[in-house]
């Protein structure tokens, strides 16, 4: 007996693919947008980043942040990438939600308008759209129109249209709307098709948290480890998107079922410059979104911008030297 107990260790030791091998963790996360900016997890999978890491991930795009979310408080995925905005009013709303990363706290959108507008001023009574109100369009040109002194609902009309930057853009060129936000692909299209770029948000003085990742308080607690391992595979995903250009624009290009490399490397660069090297969340960041809120969420003005995020592991992760470890990484 001491003779098969000692092979078995000694199998179990050299070959830990015959069936004795740890399982992955099966993830799914939910996507709130199909775009270049959404596409770092995607293509961390396409590079077997995640499975590196002990994960076996299924991003899925669920037709906006609102289905996400519900899918994250449900239990049916256990990780929600969408706008901060959602995230943190749903939280306020009172869902067991917490964020645990945050992908920048810069606005990642371009303002396009009818060649008809000159200047901010000329909209005032004019219909936009952002998509629908809640999405992170909606509430990032609600802010712009903000700090040039107009009113959102009041100064300027908002309209609800499809769940894409294809339907925002189309409801644009067809005139049905005099302005929208849009990202790459899409901005280098409306350049295109005429129309005029009135600002480029990521240049503008406004820090907003962005795209986040966030999953319930109740699983975070129960699945530290899982935790751990997908977003070690997310800041390795980030870190691939830095610096691997080339293996990128072509898992944007199959993400986004895109057949112009043009389009897609404008969209690389567009973004790249954003993604952080760790994704913290900023106090300040969260802050703005609650200011943001404030008005329909009365909570949110006396809300404590650290109760609606978790930057523990990422700091665990961080102090470990697991960004080191990256940095000959090409």
């Amino acid at each position: 007996m001491i003779v098969r107990t000692r092979i078995i260790a000694c199998l179990l030791l050299v070959l830990p693919g015959i069936g004795w091998a740890q399982t992955k963790e099966k993830i799914r996360v939910a996507l709130g947008s199909i775009s270049v900016n959404s596409s770092v997890i995607p293509i961390g999978k396409e590079a077997g980043i995640f499975s590196k890491h002990g994960v076996d991930l299924e991003p899925i795009y669920m037709g906006g942040g609102m289905n996400s979310l519900a899918a994250v408080t449900s239990g049916s995925v256990q990780f929600l990438a969408a706008g901060s905005t959602a995230t943190i009013s749903a939280r306020l709303g009172g869902a067991d939600l917490l964020m645990l990363s945050v992908q920048s706290n810069r606005l990642d959108y371009t303002l396009f308008v009818n060649p008809e507008i000159k200047g901010p001023q000329d909209l005032k009574g004019k219909i936009v759209t952002g998509t629908r109100p809640g999405a992170s369009a909606d509430s990032a040109l609600r802010l712009v129109l903000r700090k040039w002194g107009l009113e959102p609902d009041k100064d300027v009309i908002f309209i609800s249209v499809a769940e894409s930057q294809q339907g925002r853009l189309n409801a644009l060129t067809r005139g049905m709307v005099s302005a929208t936000v849009l990202a790459p692909p899409f901005n280098g299209i409306a350049k295109q098709m005429g129309m005029r770029e009135l600002a480029d948000m990521r240049k503008l003085d406004i820090e907003y948290a962005g795209t986040s990742i966030a999953a319930s308080a109740s699983y975070i607690k129960s699945h530290p480890a899982a935790v751990e391992s997908f977003l070690k595979g997310y800041v390795e995903s980030l870190h691939f998107f830095r610096t691997q250009k080339e293996r990128s624009i072509g898992a944007i290009m199959k993400y986004l079922k895109m057949s112009d490399r043009v389009r897609a490397e404008e969209g690389y660069d567009y973004y790249v410059e954003l993604m952080p090297v760790m994704p913290y969340a900023s106090a300040s960041g969260v802050r703005a979104v609650l200011e943001f809120l404030a008005p329909r969420q009365p909570k949110a003005a006396t809300a404590n911008p650290e109760e609606f995020y978790d930057m523990s592991f990422l700091k665990r992760i961080d102090q470990g030297g697991f960004v080191k470890s990256l940095q000959g990484k090409r």
